[in-house]
């Protein structure tokens, strides 16, 4: 039984589906929680959680605001959610203002019309001093009278300080939150924003932050299994970790569609997720100048990180000119700064998935990047493939039936596999036989990639790369053509989506050697231990 969620509106929900479809962002949900528990009444404290679109802010918050209405004889805590976006606010006296009407809306009977007409009284107050006054003594007087603190949910907090024309609404905000333990904020912002990170501004280390990272393996398993109501199929959750870059949102999406389908049908769960999301990203791509659109397109289009001078040559624009734009697009959050490369910076897309959105769309869903990457996943991830690879009858692959493998490269991933045992492999020739075979052969051949790994592992990491790379497969074989140029030492800059994958091809390798009981391991720094 599926547990009842909405990928865009959680607030939509009810307190008890909020609770039961609320499984992942624990220990976010602990400190916060626990804080509120333990704080003095004497004592306001103010929590800022920060996170991209779809990463699980709304739900959290609305988790906690739940939770404090369960608790709030023991709490003396009331939440008072305002909308997920305050597009009406611009200055001081009407974010105070936004939050009589909150509460206006969220209190039954007397004192719920009582604070409607307060509302509806002040909104004829054109001064914004008197306007601040005058809501914030409704709401200390509500407060007063209920014996309660009041605790303020804000999300899209960036949003509103971006919107606030007057210059000194966030110190007159800071004043009275220092100042008055009958508010409490919690409010969420998809980035860092100048309100809180200049030294000159009036929130500068004033919240505690706390940053929402993309799910591990772990909880994106335990998400997929409570919106899709059925187990992860053999190894699928790891390559759809990667490809939702751990997005709360984007998972619950692929879990929706994908069900139960097991990892051999990525490629079209991962059109699936595409198409549930075209809206957004459309919406996105209309909402951006002409210019900036360029720049971005180029970035996505080049999938990995880029110096402005390579997004300025497929923009065709100055590098000057893009390097102005791309700092800009970073400012809204919607390009990212990647690892530094030697004298100069790199950017990327922060939405990981959009540029697989734009790769696929621009070829009617067939683009070689994006297609190499999920077959080489789908055979390196595929339990399947790992407990019928080596039989003589081909595989089911997606929705079609796999071509079945030349009888030279059956024959030749067997004796790789054979030879191991002794530590040896196939010689030079018998390799690029192998390699040749993999150009035509439709999908990658069930445990041609672990077979591949044996290889170099027993030939040698330089040898092997060199005989992937000087191929016509190399494309497909990508993931490993980074996982051992940088076992050798090689700077590498390829896709978040193809690094991540070949960081765990890298794991496999070092696994390898160590059972191997040879006394040359990979360095341990390269696997993270």
């Amino acid at each position: 039984m599926t547990t009842p969620t909405r990928k865009f509106n959680p607030g939509f929900l009810e307190d008890a589906d909020i609770v039961s479809s609320f499984c992942v962002r624990l220990h976010e949900y602990d400190s916060i929680i626990c804080g509120l528990r333990e704080m003095p009444s004497s004592i306001g404290s103010h929590t800022l959680v920060i996170g991209p679109r779809g990463s699980g802010k709304t739900h959290l918050l609305h988790r906690i605001a739940a939770q404090v209405r369960r608790e709030a004889d023991s709490l003396d805590i009331l939440p008072v959610l305002l909308a997920e976006e305050s597009y009406e606010v611009t200055n001081c006296g009407e974010f105070w203002l936004e939050c009589l009407r909150h509460l206006a809306e969220q209190t039954e009977g007397g004192w719920g019309e009582r604070l409607q007409r307060s509302h509806d009284d002040f909104t004829r107050e054109f001064d914004d001093r008197l306007l601040e006054l005058k809501s914030l003594g409704a709401l200390l007087d509500f407060a007063d009278e209920h014996e309660r603190r009041l605790l303020l949910v804000v999300e899209n907090l960036d949003m509103v300080f971006e919107n606030m024309a007057d210059v000194d609404a966030g110190w007159r905000i800071r004043k009275t939150l220092q100042s008055e333990p009958r508010i409490l904020l919690l409010g969420s912002a998809t980035g860092r924003f100048a309100e809180i990170d200049s030294y000159d501004r009036a929130l500068y280390c004033f919240f505690n932050v706390i940053t929402l990272r993309p799910l591990g393996t772990a909880e994106c398993r335990r998400l997929w299994e409570s919106a899709a109501g059925a187990r992860v199929p053999g190894g699928a959750i790891r390559p759809l970790e990667i490809l939702t870059d751990g997005n709360p949102r984007l998972l619950t999406i692929a879990a929706r569609s994908g069900g139960g389908r097991p990892v051999r049908e990525l490629k079209e769960i991962l059109l699936d997720l595409v198409d549930e999301h075209t809206e957004h990203f459309k919406s996105q791509l209309d909402a951006l100048p002409t210019q900036e659109r360029r720049v971005y397109l180029a970035l996505a289009r080049l999938w990995k990180p880029a110096s402005a001078k390579e997004v300025s040559g497929l923009a065709r624009l100055g590098s000057s000119k893009c390097s102005a734009l791309l700092n800009r697009l970073a400012g809204r959050g919607l390009v990212s700064m990647a690892r530094e490369v030697p004298g100069r910076n790199t950017y990327m897309l922060s939405e990981r998935l959009f540029s697989i959105y734009y790769l696929l769309r621009r070829s009617g869903g067939q683009d070689a990047m994006v297609t190499a990457l999920v077959e080489f996943m789908t055979s390196f991830y595929s339990q399947s493939e790992i407990d019928g690879a080596l039989n003589d009858s081909p595989a089911p692959y997606g929705r079609r039936a796999q071509p079945a493998i030349a009888p030279c490269a059956r024959t030749l991933v067997r004796k790789i596999v054979d030879l191991a045992d002794a530590g040896k492999t196939i010689n030079e020739q018998e390799l690029n036989l192998l390699l040749g075979c993999l150009v035509e052969a439709g999908p990658l051949p069930p445990y041609t990639v672990r077979a591949l790994m044996l290889d170099a592992h027993h030939r040698g990491f330089v040898k092997t790369l060199a005989a992937i790379s000087e191929s016509n497969a190399s494309r497909r074989l990508t993931p490993l053509i980074a996982a051992l140029r940088d076992c050798d030492g090689q700077s590498t800059r390829y896709s978040p989506e193809i690094e991540a994958v070949a960081e765990d091809v890298r794991g496999e390798l070092r696994r390898l050697k160590r059972e191997s009981g040879q006394s040359n391991p990979l360095p341990s720094n390269r696997f993270g231990g």
